[in-house]
Parts: structure tokens; sequence; C-alpha cells
């Protein structure tokens, strides 16, 4: 095999969830009318502001007696980041200043480059003791935590710790805890959850906050949070977001425009490094260095006409976020008369569902789900995070209310024959 033994691992192991994307195009191909819910992919249009803010860039790129269109600093347009620092502090209290953040192609970039700043590569040998393999650095995940965590630790180096949530998908203090050791090196954190839809209380936060400065005190360490806020303005609206920045200053916050403006496909994002971290000068100057090196090593510099037009309306423009809302509250209404067990979603695009105890098996469910002429996608629980989650499912709100019907019809059928 001419690719490395590495890579072939990473594609094995996401394998199941591309199939299920698949074959949707293979249902389709057959002539019959499958019912998609597996991809979060934003099915709402950006709102109008967007729109005129992306004509505006255009005429003025079209007068400009200069181009547009050159080279850039690799961290992103400096009015970019300017107008991204000022909602930030607006929103958390702080003093992000355009140096701290770092735009990127979306949030998976953001995070990539994020861990092979933080995680030390393995060495295999040395040259004084030949065959000496470095101990690992530990990033702990949450589960059930988004698929691509994974990929993206292994592919840097790292080492996954897996620590589950409690019932309720809140934060278990104890459990991560009990797993940090003297090789912890980061934490990611992510709320709103994907998939189960948990948003994080300030009061977890600064409890995480207060176990972390006790940990590196004890362990002699410095263990940061990569907090990934992707969905962080799709909240419900009896809730609020609530972020760690306030509470620990090793936290980098990563968000990205994909949900609220209903990007995807545009790929454009960003991280924050908190500002108390540029406080020892020579430390943040070889971590800015490190930050633009991996930046520019894995993707250059984020889009440049989607930064011109974020520069003109920041982070709180963003889609119909009640849309979401009714939609998941439909699909759960469905579900818990149905005997599905779910804790309901604070915010984000998915519902995470357990299956009703008439279903021997996820397999079993699976088989009646995309049999006849209009088969239900969705994910396995399996994917967020192993056997645990062997019976649950993760069902997208990212598809019409059309279909959001057609899936609670397909859903009741499903159920009994079931039973």
């Amino acid at each position: 095999m001419i690719i490395n033994p590495q890579l072939e691992r990473l594609i094995n192991s996401g394998s199941a969830v591309r199939a299920i994307f698949e074959l949707g195009f293979r249902f389709k191909s057959e002539g019959k009318h499958p019912i998609d819910l597996s991809i979060g992919n934003p099915d709402i249009k950006p709102p109008q502001a967007y729109y005129q803010a992306l004509e505006k860039v255009v005429a003025e790129s079209r007068a400009s007696n200069t181009n547009f269109h050159g080279y850039m600093p690799n961290s992103g347009y400096y009015e970019t980041k300017i107008r991204i620092a000022s909602d930030l502090n607006a929103q958390f209290g702080l003093n992000f200043k355009s140096e701290h953040i770092f735009m990127t192609v979306g949030a998976a970039n953001a995070l990539d480059v994020l861990l092979s700043t933080l995680i030390e590569p393995v060495v295999i040998y040395s040259e004084d003791q030949p065959g000496l393999r470095k101990t690992q650095d530990e990033i702990i995940l949450i589960a059930p935590y988004f698929v691509e965590y994974s990929n993206l630790i292994k592919n840097n180096q790292g080492k996954q710790i897996t620590v589950h949530a409690t019932e309720r998908y809140g934060i278990d203090l104890p459990a991560i805890e009990r797993s940090i050791t003297a090789n912890t090196r980061a934490i990611i954190l992510n709320s709103p959850n994907n998939p189960s839809g948990a948003v994080y209380s300030e009061e977890e936060l600064i409890g995480l906050a207060k176990l972390l400065k006790q940990k590196n005190s004890e362990h002699g360490i410095t263990i940061a949070v990569i907090e990934d806020a992707s969905y962080g303005q799709i909240v419900f609206k009896s809730y609020d977001f609530h972020s760690l920045l306030p509470h620990y200053r090793y936290t980098f916050f990563v968000a990205s425009f994909s949900k609220s403006l209903g990007l995807a496909g545009e790929r454009i994002g960003f991280f924050a490094v908190h500002p108390k971290l540029a406080e020892n000068e020579e430390e943040w100057q070889i971590l800015l260095s490190a930050l633009v090196i991996h930046l520019r090593i894995k993707v250059v510099n984020a889009p440049a006409l989607q930064q011109r037009i974020l520069q003109k309306i920041g982070m709180t423009v963003k889609v119909d976020t009640g849309e979401y809302e009714q939609r998941a509250n439909r699909l759960a209404d469905a579900l818990e008369k149905l005997a599905f067990q779910l804790e309901r979603p604070k915010g984000g695009f998915y519902l995470f569902s357990r299956l009703p105890p008439f279903f021997q098996d996820e397999e079993e469910f699976r088989r009646v789900a995309h049999a006849g002429d209009e088969p239900l996608l969705y994910v396995p629980g399996f994917a967020f995070g192993g056997e645990r989650y062997r019976r649950h499912i993760r069902l997208s709100v990212c598809a019409s209310r059309e279909d959001i019907e057609r899936a609670c019809y397909r859903l009741k059928e499903i159920c009994q024959h079931g039973n």
C-alpha cells in the first residue's frame, strides 16, 4: 500500500459513516424516496443581511482601483479579526484583540491546527536509546462526541481518552478527574453537543475550570481546553449558551459560520486564543508562531470573500433558529410517543435517542427502517462513542418540515413492525 498505515486505519474507521451518505444516492437510483435525517447539512438559507453584504463586497471589489484578491496574512484580514474580537468581547466580557483571532477553513481546520500545535509527535526511535517510544499525549473526549474528533486526534499522533457524559449528557466531573494524568494535554468540549444537543450550564463549566486548575497544579502540567462552539449560535429559546472562556485562561474557542449562517459549503470559521495567554510576551510569540505555521501548512488561509462579508455582519447575524427548534420538538414528540428514550436537545441540529426495548438491536431497527419505498436514513449511535451507544441513533433536523412529518409517520410504521 502506497499510503502510510495510519491513514489506512483512519479511512477504514470512517467507512461506516460514509456508507450511510452513499446509501441515500443508491436508494434514489433504485427509484425510492429516502427520508434523509443522517446529515447535519443546514437547509435554511443565509439571512438577507448576508446576501446584502455579499453584493456590497462584490461591488466594492469591482469598483476598487486595487486588487481585492491578492495574498493576505495567514491568520486572516485584520478588519475581519477586529470585528470578530469585538463581538466576542461583547459576548464574554473579555479583551480580545485582532492578534488573538485566527480565521480558518471551518471548525474542522481550527481543531486540526490546534491539535497539531498542542500534541507532541510520537518519537519511535531516539539517538540515545533506539527503540524507545515516547508516551503519547492524551486528549480527553466527552462521549457522545463528534465522529471526526477521533480521526483528528489519531492523525496528530495523540491518544484518545474517552470519558462518558452523565446520564443526561452533562459534564461528569468525577469521571474527568479520574481520567486526567501527567500526560493529559487537552480536553475537547462541545456545546451545544453533536450528537446529543446538550448545552452545558455555567455551573458545570465553573466546576470544570476549578478541576483543571487543581490538576494543573497537582501534576505540574497545563491542560488546554478546545471549546468547539460550532453550534453556539443554534441554542433554543429557553436556554443560554455559556462558555469556559470567562473561567479558564487556557481555553481555545472554536466557532464556525456553517450553522449560524447556513454556510456549510463555504467553509469559514475561526478560533480565538484566550487574551490572558498573551500576557507572557515570550511564550505568546512562540505560540503565535506555532499556530501560524500550522495554519499555513494545512490550508494557507481562510476564504477571502467570506472574510470580507464577516467584516460587515460579524457574529450577531444568524438564521432563524426557531425553525430548527420547532422541527426538533416535532420529532421529539413523535419519538417519545413511540417509546424512544431521549433527552430533548437544547440546541444544535440533532436528536440522540435510545431505541425502544422491543427492538433486539440497532441492526434489527435498521433492516426495517431501510425497507420499502421510503427508507429512513440516520447515523447509528455507535459512531459517537462506542458500545455504550450501540442502541442509539442520531437524527438530524436539517430537513424540510414535510420530510420531518414523513419521518414521524415512517417511525410509527417501523415501530409497528417491530412490535
